[in-house]
Formats: C-alpha cells, structure tokens, sequence
C-alpha cells in the first residue's frame, strides 16, 4: 500500500511541475511533396532539462485557420476525432521521442495548403505553455523560357521576354548577363493561377551590348535560369 502511494505522489508531482514549451526560432521550410517535422519540445521552467511529455496532452492546431485541430494526443494516445480532414492520415508524432520531451510533429506529403502558422500546446492537469511559428511551404516552379520577341531597326534594340510557371510563393526574376551581373529591366508581372503563380519580365538590348544573357528565377536556396546566346541576337537581325 505505501508503494501505491509513493507512486501516486511521484506522479502528481510530475504533472503538477511547471514546464516551458520551446519552438523554432525562424519559420519551418518545405517543398511541395515532402515530407516534414515541426519541431516543439517541453522542458522544465528551470530551463535545464527535459520533461517527459508520455503523460501530457498534446494540441497541435493552426492559428491562421481558426484554431483548426491538426493533431490531438492524450491519455497516452492520438485522439484526432476533431482533426481537420485536410490533415487526416498526414500527422503524427514521433513516440519514441516523448519521454525525452520531444513533441514534435511529422507532417507527410505538404502541399500548398499547409503553409501558415502553426501552434504547439501542451497541457497537464495543472500546468499549460504553448508557441507558435510559421510553415513556409515552396513549390518551385518550371525552368523559365527566353522568347526574343522583336528587334526595332530604328532604335537598334531587341526586346526579350523570360517567362516561368508554377511557383509558390511569388518568385524573383532577375535578368544577369555572362558576368552574373544583374540587368535593369522591366517591372516583373505576375499571375495567379488557383494556389501558383507565374511570373514574367522583359529585357531591352541595344545592338551595341549584346551578350550572354540569362534569366534566373528563384526562391529562398530554389532558383532555375534559361539563357540567350549572341549568335540568336545576331540571326533575328539578319532577318529582319
């Protein structure tokens, strides 16, 4: 009988200390189609050490939609009877890692919809801390397409156009030349298709300048280029 009670008094302590749940300092990147974690762990107020999360409720959910439920687990289970349908089958958390306070969330096949913030919350019966922070979701478009469009004999310029479809979020274009330099160019325009965007800019040449010119998209560490060789400046002109 004493045993029962040592064991009951270790565990209220357990659940009544006090603990801290720690996130991401930046926002979490992802592809499109890959799978990721969003890390959270708990640890004690003292800052030390770890906390075992085994006997914890865990509420993932997403602060930009509402407060919809992404994942729930208490009394030593996944509960995801309330989990937003957009995310069944796609959540789970890392088990084996609880005892040692991890939290974290593993989120499979990501798609556009998912990018936004996201909050980690954990309770016990007498104690609850929470943190949120942003999942970024890329979709990296395709390789861009140079098109010349026109050469003006009176001025001598060619007019170029770099286009590049599905990209998520908005990508920068920038035109360089054979030396990586960046082109002052057009204003870039931009279109939104259901959840991607496609992007285009246009580029002026003189005669007298021309180059190696490449167009270049990119977003975060992402970028495809398509480039133009002087030998097609120098075969619009001819036949023109």
């Amino acid at each position: 009988m004493k045993c029962v009670w040592v064991m009951m008094l270790f565990l209220h302590c357990a659940l009544s200390e006090k603990f801290e749940v720690v996130g991401p300092d930046a926002p979490v990147v992802a592809t499109d189609g890959s799978d990721v974690v969003l890390p959270c762990s708990v640890r004690r107020s003292d800052g030390h050490s770890s906390l075992s999360a085994v006997d914890l409720n865990i509420t993932w959910t997403r602060s930009d939609l509402g407060g919809a439920v992404v994942h729930f687990y208490g009394s030593h289970k996944d509960m995801n009877t309330s989990q937003s349908p957009d995310y069944r089958g796609r959540t789970a958390l890392i088990k084996e890692e609880l005892q040692n306070g991890s939290v974290s969330l593993r989120l499979s096949e990501v798609k556009v919809f998912d990018d936004g913030q996201y909050r980690c919350r954990v309770d016990s019966e007498y104690w609850e801390d929470e943190v949120s922070f942003d999942l970024k979701v890329e979709v990296i478009g395709e390789r861009p397409v140079i098109t010349l469009e026109s050469y003006d004999r009176k001025s001598e310029e060619f007019s170029l156009l770099c286009e590049s479809k599905g990209w998520f979020p908005k990508p920068d274009l920038q035109w360089l030349n054979s030396r990586g330099e960046i082109q002052t160019a057009g204003v870039t325009e931009s279109q939104r298709h259901a959840e991607l965007f496609s992007v285009k800019r246009r580029f002026t040449v003189h005669k007298n300048n021309i180059d190696t010119f490449l167009c270049r998209v990119s977003l975060g560490e992402h970028w495809k280029e398509d480039e133009i060789k002087p030998s097609v400046f120098y075969a619009s002109s001819s036949h023109q």
